[in-house]
């Protein structure tokens, strides 16, 4: 019995001390050592505390942490960077640096209230962590101008990531004008217009996100074909005109309900023929990954939403059915992403 509680433990390990990995990755990211390190490999210790602005034991438990966790390694007294780091080192807009500033301020304290928001049903990570008012993630991000943007930044890329992949897997050439429901800041828009240039897009976003939108498609040269209306989704039927709508990266914030709500507004616009794009993170159908879908569910309910989860793509069929949507096609975006398409019936 002895062996086999030794061998769980060591089993266990990574998950009980998952905390300290990230402390050390977070940690090492904010004083920029991976940028260092990659422009003056190999230095040591008493070197890498005078450019980290630290003392010299606190750099040594840093530079231990990282060792040991496989982050950096260590030449004789001098360390490096490895292939996991590397990245970490430039580009910080973009994934995967992207994450870390937002998982350190959004995600890391509220999300130690995971068991108390599934006991409770609401995201009281939120309500206890993080500054403000609002009963989302969303309305407060405009109460903490600096989580705003580390959350913005880490979206962009991945916007941009999967923005790539919709481009090349949605056939939208039977389609004249698409609208792009929560669009945001036209990162789906622009790269959709640039492979359809006959497509007329209308990004349908909350009043200062449709001002940053519209200001960043006049930037890019689009506005003759892309444009951004003021839309709360919830309250607001949707405007005319469209004979497409697309979900991105929204619907799996909110409750079955509200999807059901959602969809039916999209039908109400839609005539026979138009089309129905939904962009999510996967979940498979028999509810047992990938990883990202649970880590994810746990972010919506005990932070975003207090409602949301990542769905699969069969309940999404069915909501489609539901409305007066055929389902038609489902499209791997990825390892972690799904379009699923449909048409009004």
């Amino acid at each position: 019995m002895q062996r086999a509680d030794a061998s769980a433990s060591t089993a266990l390990r990574p998950y009980i001390k998952a905390h300290y990995h990230f402390q050390f990755l977070s940690a090492a990211f904010r004083f920029g050592l991976f940028s260092i390190l990659e422009k003056d490999p190999g230095l040591a210790v008493k070197d890498i505390a005078v450019r980290l602005g630290l003392n010299e034991q606190p750099t040594r438990i840093l530079l231990l942490g990282c060792t040991a966790t496989g982050l950096l390694h260590k030449d004789g007294d001098g360390y490096h960077n490895t292939e996991l780091t590397r990245p970490l080192a430039e580009n910080l807009d973009q994934a995967p640096a992207a994450y870390i500033p937002w998982e350190s301020q959004g995600i890391y304290r509220a999300i130690g209230w995971f068991a108390e928001a599934l006991d409770q049903d609401s995201n009281v990570g939120l309500q206890r962590e993080i500054a403000g008012t609002a009963p989302t993630l969303y309305g407060r991000l405009a109460e903490n101008p600096e989580l705003e943007s580390a959350f913005h930044t880490m979206m962009g890329s991945v916007s941009q990531l999967v923005a790539e992949e919709i481009v090349e897997r949605i056939d939208l050439s039977g389609h004249r004008h698409l609208l792009d429901v929560g669009g945001g800041t036209a990162i789906n828009a622009a790269n959709l217009a640039r492979k359809w240039p006959h497509l007329r897009i209308t990004i349908g976003d909350l009043p200062s996100i449709a001002a940053l939108a519209e200001e960043k498609i006049a930037d890019m040269g689009l506005a003759d074909r892309v444009d951004a209306v003021s839309l709360d989704a919830f309250r607001d039927e949707f405007p005319s005109g469209p004979d497409a709508v697309l979900f991105a990266h929204f619907l799996e914030i909110w409750s079955a309900d509200r999807i059901r709500g959602l969809l039916a507004r999209a039908a109400r616009q839609l005539a026979p023929g138009g089309g129905l794009f939904v962009v999510t993170p996967y979940q498979n159908d028999e509810e047992t990954g990938p990883e990202r879908s649970a880590y994810l569910s746990a972010y919506f309910h005990t932070i975003a939403s207090g409602e949301g989860m990542v769905y699969t793509p069969k309940e999404y069929e069915q909501w489609f059915t539901e409305a007066g949507f055929e389902p038609t096609r489902r499209v791997l975006l990825g390892p972690d992403a799904v379009a699923i398409c449909g048409r009004k019936v």
